[in-house]
């Protein structure tokens, strides 16, 4: 879910071959958030590294050079379960991104900056203001970011092992609210997201972790404690989010909704028609059209085309087919149309997205 835009005149990434973030610095293009954390011990642009032996914590830092821009990056690993990124910086050029999928669920506490996010539909998810914005990348998925010039990232992303969430903020006789169930369950197929507001909770939390001047093991221990915070204050904002749902859609309604939404998540080709989709879940065509939008943010339309387009890139990526069976295996008879619409939603080509065998670095190859 979620209300993504893209303004005129928003970077977009002609290809995913440009100089990356961290994780490319790191570890290289399209690597995960912990392959990335296992490099930081041995990095050389890291400047510091800090470890908390009995806690299990480790810290470092990354500052921009004078040529890059401006700020650090903040690294903090509680036990190889949570993994917390303190964002200071701002670029004097655009850079872009290709992450690599890892299970993990994010939750990106936004201060101020402008990060774009290739997770949606026709239009990637641009994020300016304050806002908490949770999602979760599958397992070899990738998805493109990419940051604006000159722009003053300021955030906290914490990242979480679905299995670790549970086990440390509920229990067997309390489950977890219902808008948060599909973060924990995922989809083998597509980014699952929410946008929601930034609590003046959150603000301040977000804003002690930034502006710490703590050092050494205390600066790890004071920074897994306000995570730990802040997702308290995430948690509870999704069951204010459950409860919304809960009024204003009966029980059967929800089950109807849901029986569409996972009509979409298998069928891409052909994408079935909004007849078709009303059929099987047994509402109206006009009430199931609002009711969607109301409960999962998206239009079917919308929801649908980011559905196809995540399946295809799963499908370039992980499987050596030539692109016209992947345009067709997402319900597309002409392969210029699939092109033409993959760009728009992930800000890059089909060939752009390519692995051949043989190329363990996972860099995608162009075709010449």
């Amino acid at each position: 879910m979620g209300n993504p835009t893209r303004p005129a005149g928003a970077f977009i990434p002609e290809s995913s071959g440009t100089v990356g973030l961290f994780r490319t610095s790191l570890a290289g293009p399209g690597r995960t958030l912990p392959d990335a954390f296992s490099k930081l011990e041995h990095a050389p642009l890291v400047e510091r590294v800090t470890r908390h032996f009995s806690r299990d914590l480790l810290g470092a830092r990354i500052v921009l050079g004078a040529e890059e821009g401006r700020g650090y990056w903040d690294f903090t690993r509680i036990r190889n379960e949570c993994y917390v990124v303190v964002q200071n910086y701002a670029y004097r050029e655009p850079r872009v991104e290709l992450m690599g999928g890892d299970g993990l669920i994010q939750f990106n506490f936004r201060l101020s900056g402008d990060l774009t996010l290739g997770v949606s539909r026709q239009q990637p998810v641009r994020l300016t203001g304050p806002s908490l914005f949770v999602w979760q990348q599958p397992l070899g998925l990738e998805v493109p970011e990419w940051t604006a010039a000159n722009a003053h990232e300021h955030s906290v992303s914490i990242s979480i092992r679905p299995e670790f969430l549970v086990k440390s903020f509920f229990s067997t006789s309390m489950e977890p609210p219902q808008a948060l169930q599909g973060f924990l369950t995922g989809s083998a197929h597509q980014v699952n997201f929410l946008h929601l507001p930034l609590t003046a909770e959150m603000f301040g939390l977000a804003t002690k972790i930034i502006n710490s001047q703590k050092q050494g093991p205390v600066a790890l221990v004071y920074v897994e404690a306000l995570a730990l915070e802040l997702l308290c204050e995430a948690v509870m904002e999704f069951d204010d989010v459950a409860a919304a749902v809960q009024e204003h859609f009966s029980s059967r309604q929800l089950r109807c909704l849901n029986v569409a939404r996972d009509l979409l998540l298998r069928q891409f080709a052909p994408p079935p028609t909004i007849r078709q989709i009303a059929r099987s879940a047994g509402l109206a065509e006009t009430i199931l059209t609002r009711d969607f939008k109301a409960a999962f943010g998206e239009t079917i339309f919308d929801f649908s085309l980011r559905c196809r387009m995540q399946h295809a890139l799963k499908l370039l990526r992980s499987e050596h087919i030539p692109i016209v069976q992947v345009a067709e295996a997402v319900g597309y008879r002409h392969q210029a149309s699939f092109a033409t619409a993959f760009r728009r939603h992930f800000g890059m080509r089909p060939k752009d997205v390519r692995r051949p065998r043989g190329n363990p670095s996972g860099a995608p190859v162009r075709d010449n």
